[in-house]
């Protein structure tokens, strides 16, 4: 039986793939900013050719962030009963989901939680509440005091993600409290916001995480991939957080819940995922990309290649509404991979 060979025309396919990508992915290596088209391209690489891009971000990584990945926990301070519709979550009081409703969580939960994180050699525990955001009165009162409780207790850095904040004075409230770290993720990009929220706006988001900022505050801001937007979306939201220069960006992979408005959505392929993370590290090379939600789901058995696509921080222990893997196999897969993490609190 005769032996086959790929046709030509495939290999000078493979072979300006790897050029474009060697051309793009060359300077940001250096730090310099890969234009939109070049990035979108970039998203849209056939799979064949996603290992070599891989290999890129892998560099760029270690440049700036060498062998270290930073290592995030959340608790979720408030579950349940949120007035927003944001089509992807569990929590919206719109959806029947099932999930657990309780109150703002109190000071021994809250040290309880941190010194849970700090094991598991986090350096920051997320303070998580389900609502539309934060205003002046008793409840900010609340959260001041949970986020002091934290920061003081010394097992993690406190960071918190509450919301949309309107005024720069609660930005500044939740600064002096002793947080460190403010979560308000832009979800997905603009043009294809629509389809994800309608009680509140992009705009909405976006003033949210300029009014941290204008307080001092770092920020973290991201989204989720997989709720049905197109590749050159993906890319957009990558281009509005760099044009928010926010620190870190979490890169969330859709978990479908039974009862949301996406709970028939399909999984993203583990290649994609890990497309997206790479041309995530290209598009923003110094910045913090963190891993977080639906990791072990979607990658399934390429999950330990996120850092070799570039992430260079993860979310480690339990999500908001549902499990993960065991803090502790973590770390060993990065001890497996080389790798190793920050701990200390900064």
């Amino acid at each position: 039986m005769p032996i086959t060979t790929a046709a030509p025309h495939d290999d000078i396919a493979t072979a300006d793939a790897s050029e474009f990508i060697d051309d793009v992915c060359r300077p940001a290596l250096d730090g310099k900013a890969v234009g939109f088209e070049d990035a979108v391209r970039l998203m849209e690489l056939d799979a064949t050719d996603v290992p070599h891009l891989l290999s890129w971000a892998n560099r760029i990584r270690a440049r700036y962030h060498g062998s270290r990945i930073h290592l995030c926990s959340i608790v979720n301070a408030k579950s349940g009963g949120c007035a927003e519709d944001c089509k992807f979550c569990s929590q919206s009081v719109l959806y029947q989901t099932g999930v657990d409703v309780y109150s703002f969580l109190g000071r021994d939960e809250a040290l309880a939680a941190a010194q849970r994180a700090g094991g598991a050699r986090a350096q920051a525990l997320g303070i998580v509440a389900a609502w539309r955001g934060l205003k002046e009165g008793r409840l900010l009162d609340q959260v001041c005091e949970r986020i002091s409780d934290v920061s003081g207790d010394g097992s993690v850095r406190a960071d918190a993600s509450l919301g949309i904040i309107e005024d720069v004075a609660v930005a500044e409230r939740l600064r002096d409290a002793g947080l460190s770290v403010y979560n308000h993720n832009l979800e997905s990009s603009r043009s294809f916001y629509p389809n994800v929220c309608t009680t509140h706006t992009y705009d909405d988001r976006v003033q949210t995480i300029r009014n941290m900022q204008a307080a001092g505050v770092r920020v973290c801001s991201g989204g989720i991939m997989g709720m049905g937007e197109t590749r050159r979306q993906r890319v957009e939201l990558a281009f509005e957080l760099r044009g928010l220069d926010v620190d870190v960006v979490p890169i969330n992979f859709l978990m479908t819940f039974d009862g949301t408005p996406f709970e028939d959505a399909a999984e993203l392929t583990p290649m994609e995922c890990l497309q997206a993370i790479a041309v995530y590290r290209v598009v923003m090379p110094t910045k913090e990309i963190m891993v977080a939600g639906g990791r072990e789901r979607n990658l399934r058995d390429l999950h330990p290649m996120i850092f070799m696509a570039g992430a260079s921080a993860m979310l480690i222990g339990h999500y908001l509404t549902s499990s993960s893997r065991s803090a502790d196999d973590d770390l060993r897969m990065l001890e497996d991979l080389g790798l190793t993490w920050d701990w200390s609190p900064h």
